[in-house]
C-alpha cells in the first residue's frame, strides 16, 4: 500500500526541467540517452528480480530519461529557431527508430512475462492494471509472431513513425501567403491589418489559423476570400507532398493490420484501448448522428442563402455569411463580443473559474532562461486548496498562446512530465509533480488594442485548459496511466465538458470584462450568445461528420479510392455547400497525429461531455464545488485506470446516455 505524503509548499519548476534550446544540445542529448537507454535494456532481458518494487525502481530509473525526451521532443511545435526545430524533428526519429526496435524484442517480453507469472499473487491495484497494460500493448504490436512476420512489422513501424513526423513538421512549417490591398481586405479591422507586414502597398495574409480568423468572416470581397479559402486547403500539398505521405502511409497500415490478423487497419486500431468495441459500433454512431444532420445542414444552408437572395452557398462564403446573418437576424456582432474577452483579463479569470470548481490555488511562476523556449510563454503552479490535500503543489503548466513562425499551427495540450508516485522500498512515495503546456494561436495585441478573443476561441481557450488539468490533477501510482492517457474516444470528454460552461450567464458574468471599461458582457448579449450556440448546429456536424466518416473509410478493408478523390466524393455527397479547390489529404493532420481510426471520438466523447455538464447543471450550480470535487476523483484524478463508462457511472450513479447531447438537437 502506498502512502501518499504531503509536499512543502514550492512555486519552483522541479530542478531537472530545462529545455534543449539549441540544436547542438539537442543532438548531443538525444545520442546519450539512447546510449544508456540501450545498457538498461541490456541490463534487464533475462534478469531476475527479487522483489516487485525492485522491478518497477528497475522501469523508473529511465524517468529522468524520459523527461528530458519530451522536452526535446516538444521543441519541434514550438521553439522560434527553424535549426532547433529541425534538430528536434530528428531526434524524434531517432527515438522513434529506437523505441520500434526495442517494442519488438522477445527477450525484454519474456523477462516481463516471466516477472508476472513470479509475483503475480503479490500484484495489486495497479501494479496488476501496469503488467496486463504492458503485454496487452507489446502483443497488439505483433510480439507473438514469428521473427520474420516481427521484423516486417518492425520495418513498418519505423516508416510509420517517420512520415508522420514529416507530415506534421511539413504543416508546422507551411509559409504559404499572399499580399492583398486595403481595398481587398475591405471590412477587415484596420487594426488588424495594421499589424501585418506590408510591402509596396499590399499586406502579407498567411493560412495561419489567427489570419483566417480574422479575415474569412469580415472580409467583403468575395475573391479575397476565395483565393485565401483555396491556399487555405491546399496546404501541405506543394512542394511538402503530403497527400503522398499519407497515401503511402495507408498502404503500410493495411499491410501492418494484415500481418497482424486484422481485415482492416481501423479493426486492428479499435480492437484496443477504445470505448467503441468495433467498426460497425462507430459506423451505427456516426450514421445515427448523420440522418439528423444532413437535412439540418441542409436547412441551415437554404436559411442563409435565402436571407442573401443567393442560389447557393460556397464554402469560402459560409463564415462571410453566417456572421453577417447573425448580425442582421441575431442582432449579434462579433467584433462587440471580442471587446468583452480581452486576454490579458480572460486568463486570470478562466483560471479563477478552475480553482472554485476544483478547490485549486493557481499561481504565476517566474522562470529561467533555460525553463521556457519564448519571451511571451507564462508559467503556472497549481496547489490543491480541498480539505482533503493528497499535495500541497499539484503541478506546473505553461501557456504559450500567440502566433510564430514554424509554431504548431492549431491548439493542443501537451504532457512534459507525467504524474504518478515513484516506487520505494519502503512503499512511502512523493509524488513526482506533472507539468504540461498549452499550445495557442490567438491574434497578436496591437498598440491600440489588448489581443480580443473570438467567442469561438475562448471555447478553444477553456477546451484546452480542461486538458491541461485533466493532466495536471492526476493520482496515480504509475506514469503510465497518467492524465489523458485514457481510452482516445474518451480523452476529449473532460475538455469539451467544459464547452458547455462557456454559454452560461454565471459563467461569462463571471470571465468577461471590457477591454475600455472593464464592464462585464451585458445580459442582451449574453442571451444573443446563447442563441447563436445552436444556430446552424446541422453545418458544424455536418462538417464534424464528413471527418470522421472520412477517416473510417479510408481505413476500411474495401477502400480502394484515391485518398483525395475519396474526400472530394464524400464531402459532396453529405455536405450542402459548393467547395473549391483543396486536398484535405494533406492537410489533415489528426490523421497523421493519433487519431487515425479515431477522429469519430470528438462526437463520442461530446455525448459524455453533455452529461457531465448537466451533472452539475442539475445542482443548481454549474461552479458547486462538492460535484467539482466528486467529478474531480470520479474522472479527473483517476487517469486511464478505469474505463470511461465505468468512471461516468460512478460520477452519475447510472450508465451513461445520449439524452443530454440530444437536447441540442430539439
Amino acid at each position: 500500500m502506498i502512502v501518499l505524503l504531503l509536499l512543502a509548499a514550492s512555486m519552483a519548476l522541479p530542478a531537472n526541467f530545462d529545455f534543449p534550446l539549441t540544436a547542438g544540445s539537442i543532438t548531443t542529448q538525444c545520442a546519450s540517452i539512447l546510449e544508456q537507454y540501450n545498457g538498461w535494456y541490456t541490463d534487464f532481458i533475462g534478469r531476475e528480480f527479487s522483489t516487485k518494487n525492485d522491478f518497477f525502481q528497475h522501469f523508473e530509473q529511465t524517468d529522468d530519461w524520459d523527461l528530458k525526451l519530451e522536452c526535446m521532443d516538444f521543441m519541434q511545435y514550438v521553439h522560434p529557431d527553424s535549426t532547433v526545430r529541425e534538430a528536434s524533428v530528428e531526434s524524434s526519429k531517432k527515438v522513434s527508430e529506437f523505441g520500434n526496435k526495442w517494442a519488438m524484442d522477445v527477450g525484454v517480453y519474456n523477462t516481463i512475462l516471466n516477472f508476472h507469472t513470479k509475483f503475480e499473487s503479490e500484484l495489486e491495484g495497479e501494479e496488476q492494471l501496469y503488467l496486463q497494460r504492458t503485454m496487452e500493448g507489446y502483443k497488439h504490436k505483433g510480439i507473438h509472431l514469428d521473427k520474420d512476420t516481427r521484423d516486417k512489422l518492425e520495418t513498418i513501424n519505423q516508416k510509420l513513425t517517420e512520415m508522420s513526423i514529416t507530415y506534421s513538421n511539413n504543416l508546422n512549417e507551411v509559409d504559404d501567403h499572399l499580399f492583398f490591398t486595403k481595398e481587398e481586405l475591405d471590412g477587415v479591422a484596420t487594426d488588424f491589418i495594421d499589424t501585418l507586414e506590408e510591402k509596396d502597398g499590399k499586406y502579407k495574409v498567411t493560412t495561419k489559423y489567427d489570419h483566417i480568423n480574422m479575415i474569412m468572416p469580415y472580409c467583403n470581397v468575395e475573391n479575397t476570400r476565395k483565393t485565401l479559402s483555396k491556399l487555405f486547403g491546399l496546404r501541405g500539398k506543394e512542394p511538402f507532398g503530403n497527400e503522398k505521405l499519407l497515401k503511402e502511409t495507408l498502404v503500410l497500415r493495411k499491410e501492418m493490420a494484415e500481418l497482424l490478423g486484422f481485415s482492416s487497419y481501423r479493426d486492428y486500431i479499435l480492437s484496443h484501448r477504445r470505448m467503441a468495441s468495433n467498426a460497425e459500433e462507430v459506423d451505427d454512431f456516426l450514421t445515427q448522428l448523420l440522418e439528423k444532420m444532413k437535412s439540418a445542414s441542409k436547412s441551415d444552408k437554404d436559411k442563409i442563402a435565402q436571407h442573401f437572395n443567393k442560389d447557393d452557398m460556397e464554402s469560402w462564403n459560409l463564415s462571410y455569411y453566417t456572421n453577417l446573418y447573425k448580425k442582421e437576424v441575431l442582432q449579434y456582432d462579433q467584433k462587440l463580443v471580442q471587446e468583452y474577452f480581452p486576454l490579458e483579463t480572460l486568463l486570470p479569470n478562466l483560471l479563477g473559474t478552475f480553482e472554485d470548481i476544483f478547490s485549486l490555488q493557481i499561481k504565476e511562476v517566474s522562470v529561467n532562461a533555460d525553463q521556457s523556449w519564448h519571451d511571451s510563454v507564462k508559467c503556472y503552479a497549481v496547489y490543491d486548496n480541498s480539505s482533503e490535500k493528497i499535495c500541497n503543489l499539484i503541478g506546473h503548466f505553461y501557456v504559450d498562446l500567440y502566433p510564430r513562425d514554424g509554431k504548431f499551427g492549431h491548439a493542443a495540450a501537451f504532457t512534459l512530465k507525467p504524474a504518478y508516485f515513484p516506487t520505494t522500498n519502503s512503499g512511502d512515495s512523493t509524488r513526482s509533480t506533472p507539468v504540461s503546456a498549452m499550445v495557442c494561436n490567438f491574434t497578436r495585441p496591437t498598440k491600440e488594442k489588448p489581443s480580443l478573443l473570438t467567442f469561438g476561441e475562448v471555447e478553444t481557450f477553456f477546451h484546452e485548459l480542461g486538458h491541461i488539468f485533466h493532466q495536471l490533477l492526476s493520482i496515480n501510482r504509475f506514469a503510465m496511466f497518467s492524465g489523458t492517457s485514457v481510452e482516445l474516444d474518451f480523452v476529449e470528454c473532460p475538455s469539451q465538458a467544459l464547452e458547455n460552461w462557456c454559454y452560461e450567464e454565471e459563467f461569462l458574468t463571471r470571465i468577461s470584462s471590457h477591454y475600455k471599461t472593464g464592464e462585464t458582457i451585458p445580459v442582451e448579449l449574453m442571451e444573443k450568445i446563447k442563441k447563436n450556440k445552436h444556430m446552424f448546429n446541422g453545418l458544424h456536424y455536418i462538417r464534424q461528420l464528413i471527418f470522421a466518416i472520412y477517416d473510417m473509410k479510408l481505413h476500411s478493408s474495401d477502400n480502394t479510392m484515391d485518398a483525395e478523390q475519396m474526400f472530394d466524393q464524400i464531402q459532396s455527397e453529405l455536405s450542402p455547400l459548393i467547395h473549391g479547390e483543396s486536398c484535405m489529404a494533406a492537410n489533415f493532420g489528426h490523421l497523421m497525429g493519433g487519431y487515425q481510426s479515431g477522429y469519430y471520438g470528438y462526437l463520442w466523447s461530446e455525448v459524455y461531455a453533455a452529461e457531465v455538464f448537466q451533472h452539475f447543471k442539475d445542482s443548481g450550480d454549474i461552479f458547486n464545488r462538492e460535484i467539482g470535487l466528486h467529478y474531480r476523483k470520479c474522472i479527473l484524478e483517476k487517469g486511464g485506470t478505469e474505463k470511461g463508462f465505468d468512471m461516468m457511472n460512478n460520477l452519475l450513479g447510472r450508465g451513461p446516455n445520449n439524452a443530454a447531447f440530444m437536447k441540442a438537437f430539439e
